[in-house]
């Protein structure tokens, strides 16, 4: 039997995001929080990597803090144009793993490569649910770095892979970099 990668989830954590306010702790200020110049550069390191991989989402979801839509740019600029409309999710800002993995598990079927930018520490404890085995992971989920895992199906049975079905059992990390 000849397996097929069927579906691929990237995990994006945002890149190097400069400090809020000095004394100012609210939710606004640190939704607001903008990437640094070497956080851009890093963004764009981000895109050119996964261009170099030829790997290019189908489906985008993305936290709505400015940090996290400043890596999203930086990274889809190296990528082709004809990509799809960021699905931005109030709901993924500071969210625990399991929220993040319930909003991956709501992908439509017809995404076969989705990619998620958000936070630590719910993108990292993600990443580490997704695949416990993975040591790679065990080196921190510094800003900007990347995560990639595959849910395999096979061609007898292509109906085994939903995003419903993604979780710790259905995926493994292929890869893992800090572009």
């Amino acid at each position: 039997m000849r397996r097929l990668i069927l579906r691929r989830l990237i995990l994006l954590r945002h890149a190097e995001a400069a400090s809020a306010l000095l004394g100012d702790f609210s939710a606004e200020a640190d939704m607001n929080r903008p990437l640094t110049p070497a956080g851009q550069e890093a963004a764009r390191r981000c895109g050119h990597w996964l261009a170099a991989q030829r790997i290019v989402p189908d489906s985008i979801i993305c936290s709505p803090a400015l940090r996290t839509r400043q890596t999203l740019a930086g990274a889809l600029a190296a990528l082709p144009p004809a990509l799809p409309t960021p699905d931005y999710c109030a709901d993924i800002y500071e969210a625990t793993p399991e929220a993040l993995l319930a909003r991956i598990q709501q992908v439509p079927d017809s995404a076969f490569t989705v990619l998620m930018v958000g936070h630590n520490p719910g993108i990292s404890l993600l990443a580490h649910h997704l695949d416990m085995q993975a040591s790679e992971l065990d080196q921190g989920f510094a800003p900007g770095a990347v995560a990639i895992f595959e849910m395999y199906g096979s061609d007898t049975l292509p109906d085994m892979t939903h995003w419903q079905m993604c979780d710790g059992q259905s995926m493994h990390l292929h890869t893992f970099a800090r572009p």
